[in-house]
């Protein structure tokens, strides 16, 4: 049996493979500043954050969207959340009826991205 390390960093260095992961807007860096979005506003703002779309119905950040969809397989894979693309994750724990999930799914992801953040770099 894996330990939870190596599953993080099983996932995240698979997810630094996507191309545009972690990309911000004007070529910038979205995923370094995300943990701390996470932190000060929560998960879910961070996840409605990364879903937004512009007027032509297209994500308006696509490496935090990215970041999301990595976040929410991520979740899947260790048994936190059903999700496993960002649209699907917010709606699930927006909806959840224990606070306890979204606590345990926000511990995750900022473990998750803190491998991410280095393979990605």
């Amino acid at each position: 049996m894996k330990a939870l390390a190596q599953i993080r960093a099983a996932n995240a260095l698979s997810a630094s493979h996507v191309k545009g992961m972690g990309l911000g807007q004007k070529g910038g860096n979205a995923l370094s500043g995300f943990p701390m979005l996470i932190k000060t506003d929560g998960l879910l703002a961070a996840g409605a954050f990364a879903v937004e779309l512009n007027a032509k119905g297209e994500p308006k950040q696509e490496g935090a969207r990215l970041i999301m969809n990595a976040v929410a397989a991520h979740l899947a894979t260790v048994g936190i959340c059903k999700a496993i693309v960002a649209k699907d994750l917010i709606e699930e724990l927006a909806a959840a009826d224990d606070a306890s999930q979204l606590r345990r799914a926000t511990v995750e992801t900022l473990a998750f991205l803190s491998y991410l953040k280095r393979f990605v770099a």
